[in-house]
This record gives structure tokens, sequence and C-alpha cells, in this order.
């Protein structure tokens, strides 16, 4: 070959070919090692790197830094606020029911509820939280209520099974009247509170016990200070049950029906003692 030859190189091998110059920004901005890196390799431009990276500051910033048993009282503070712990246990804003779903109103010892806000607070609980408790609180106490209530019912109906088939049916009222004069009579009011408290007015042996009593001392003065009813005949003593039943005008027809009424137990006696006269007068 001479020197004025023309090379032609047609040897795609062999051939030169010229590598076009890399301009993307992990090129220009990056160092080597960071180049290629998978990660960066996702961002198109610097302002997406940018913006991916106060968004993870935001939420770092965001996040809750568990507590440990070495915290501090500042530190557990700036946990259970960001938990959403109101500022101090007044500000609690709490639903309280006033009603558990029955015809009666929940009572609330005030004491006791403050006392709860204050630990709730202790113990980082947030609003939403308290807010169950109390609720739960309630359900539990309108449970109770019910269970005793059906509790009482049962055991009413034990024990007047109990006494019919040992007085038998014809006696019980009779009988029944009478213990519940001799209690009346003879009680004080702490002996009827906790009579009435501890479920014993049901208590099959307590009836007949103050039976007995009653027996012993039966008298037109049983049932306390009596109203006159020592002196009336069976006829009377039955016209004036009747009108005790039926007239709302009676003195003692709203106090015979309301066991909240300040006469009831005297009513119930008063009602007691007629009976009495009408069953003596019936021996």
């Amino acid at each position: 070959m001479t020197e004025d030859a023309t090379v032609n190189n047609d040897n795609l091998i062999t051939e030169e070919v010229e590598t076009p110059e890399d301009n993307s920004w992990q090129s220009r901005y990056l160092p080597d090692d960071l180049k290629e890196n998978a990660t960066l390799q996702k961002f198109k431009d610097v302002g997406g790197l940018s913006t991916s990276y106060l968004a993870m500051q935001e939420m770092l910033g965001s996040r809750v830094k568990m507590p440990s048993e070495e915290s501090t009282e500042d530190e557990l503070t700036e946990f259970y606020s960001k938990l959403g712990r109101p500022e101090s246990p007044d500000k609690y804003e709490i639903n309280i029911p006033t009603d558990g779903g029955t015809s009666e109103q929940v009572v609330y010892d005030q004491t006791l509820y403050e006392g709860f806000l204050q630990e709730a607070h202790k113990h980082g609980l947030t609003n939403k939280q308290a807010q169950a408790a109390i609720d739960f609180y309630n359900h539990m106490g309108v449970d109770q209520k019910i269970n005793s209530d059906a509790a009482l019912s049962q055991a009413r109906v034990n024990a007047e099974t109990a006494l019919k088939k040992e007085w038998g049916p014809a006696q019980y009222d009779k009988n029944l009247a009478l213990s519940r004069r001799a209690f009346n009579r003879f009680a004080d009011e702490d002996l009827k509170k906790f009579v009435n408290d501890n479920g014993i007015a049901n208590n099959v042996a307590m009836i007949k016990f103050l039976h007995k009593i009653g027996t012993a001392f039966s008298d037109p003065n049983m049932a306390g200070d009596g109203k006159d009813a020592g002196s009336v005949d069976t006829d009377s003593a039955r016209i004036e049950i009747d009108a005790m039943m039926k007239d709302q005008k009676h003195k003692y027809h709203t106090a015979l029906f309301d066991p909240k009424d300040a006469k009831h137990e005297e009513a119930i006696a008063y009602r007691d003692h007629l009976y009495d006269v009408v069953y003596r007068g019936e021996e």
C-alpha cells in the first residue's frame, strides 16, 4: 500500500465510535463513589432529590420516640403530648353519661372522677382513651345493677315460694303482714337500711323470725302510730284498704306506691295493720 492510498475503514469492530458525553446531574455533582448509586439514579434532577430530602426531614420530625425506663419526666411529657394527651387533667373534655340505659340517672362521685382524671393524665391517656375508660365504667355499673336487680327479684320469688309452701297460701299474706309490722315497729333506720342494702329483706329465716316476734307482741298498736286502725272493725278495714289502693286523694295512696316517699314505711305499716284486722275478723 502506498502513502497516497486512501484508507477506508468499514470494519465495525475496529471503527472508532465517539462516546456521547454524560451530562446527568449525578455525573456533574456527585463524587465518583456515588455517581452510580441506584437510589440516587431514581431522581431526575437535583430538585427531585431536594424535595425528597425535605419530605423525609418532615417525617422524621413528626415521629415519636418511644420512651424507655430511663426516660426523664420532660421526655415523657413530650412523648405524651405528641400522642395527644391534654395539657393538664382539667383540660380533658369527657362526656359523662347521665343515663346508663335505665330509667335511673347514673350518679358519679365527683372526688373519684377528679382522681381518675389525675391518674389518666399522669399515665398519658389521651382524651379518647379517658373517654373510653369512663364509658366502660358506666356500662359495667349498669350491668352490675341489672344483675343485682335480677338477683333481687329472683330472691323474692324464691322466698315467696318457700313461705307459701310452709305457711300455706291461705296464711301467707296474713303472716307476711305480721312480719312486716314487726319489722317496721321495732327496726330503727340503721337496721332498715342494713336489711335493704344487704338483701336480707327476702331472707326466709329473717321473715319467719319477724313473724314470731309479731305473733308474740301482736296487738292493735303493732303498726306504730296506727292512725286509729286499732279501733276499726273488719268491714271498715276492708273499705280503708280499698281506699288506700284506689283513691289518689287518700293520705297514704302516693306514699304506699312510692318507695322514695318519706311516709312509705308508715303507709306500708298502716296497710299491713288493716290487713291484720281483716284476718283477725275472719278467724
